[in-house]
């Protein structure tokens, strides 16, 4: 395995994108999703990135790369996504100096970290990646997925969240929660809600949890 997989809290951590052109702007999508504080430095930005920066607060740089922007003290990562081969090795090489995570797009060997292809159903996140050698199958193996994981499951774990504090004061112990959580999501309250009759999944849920007041 190349690459650790793990899921960072990016809510409000301040990232410096590097770029401001159509490869920067699918990152800088992502980085809106989980909310993170975007700073992106560039001579110039397309007009989806001056739109997308009035609307989410991104701080836009305009200015080239120079060395004193790579700040570790403010930033933990950094993405560049230029397309001036030069330029992207020499950033990754100074971040490496002041000892930044670097994603270099399109170059996993100038990366300390990777972005995986990701599907998303509601608050479940699926990540497939193939360490950087062939994202385009990464990308045939997440459409594979989205087949098999329909979107009534985001809507399933969106239910779970909702009752799993109600469950815990319930049940003390972890063992009888982790197998009240197995019978109901091998059961009748995940057919429910699979098969799109929420009210009554929610309701089944319930009646089941108050068995446990009785």
């Amino acid at each position: 395995m190349k690459y650790f997989p793990f899921f960072f809290n990016l809510n409000k951590k301040n990232v410096l994108l590097i770029g401001g052109g159509d490869v920067a702007e699918r990152k800088v999508d992502l980085l809106v999703k989980v909310n993170a504080n975007i700073t992106i430095v560039s001579p110039d930005f397309t007009d989806y990135i001056k739109d997308l920066s009035v609307k989410n607060n991104i701080t836009l740089i305009n200015k080239k790369y120079s060395d004193n922007v790579l700040d570790p003290k403010k930033f933990q990562f950094v993405i560049v996504a230029t397309d001036d081969e030069k330029l992207n090795e020499t950033i990754a090489h100074d971040t490496n100096k002041k000892n930044i995570f670097v994603n270099v797009v399109d170059k996993p060997k100038l990366c300390d970290f990777i972005f995986p292809s990701l599907l998303e159903r509601g608050p479940i996140t699926v990540a497939v990646s193939t360490g950087g050698s062939s994202p385009v199958l990464a990308r045939m193996l997440r459409t594979k997925l989205e087949t098999m994981i329909p979107g009534a499951y985001g809507r399933l774990a969106k239910i779970v969240s909702d009752n799993r504090i109600s469950v815990r004061e319930k049940m003390r112990n972890s063992k009888s929660n982790r197998i009240f959580w197995e019978q109901m999501l091998n059961g009748k309250f995940a057919e429910l809600v699979l098969s799109g009759q929420e009210e009554q999944a929610v309701q089944f849920l319930k009646s089941e949890i108050k068995i446990f007041d009785e």
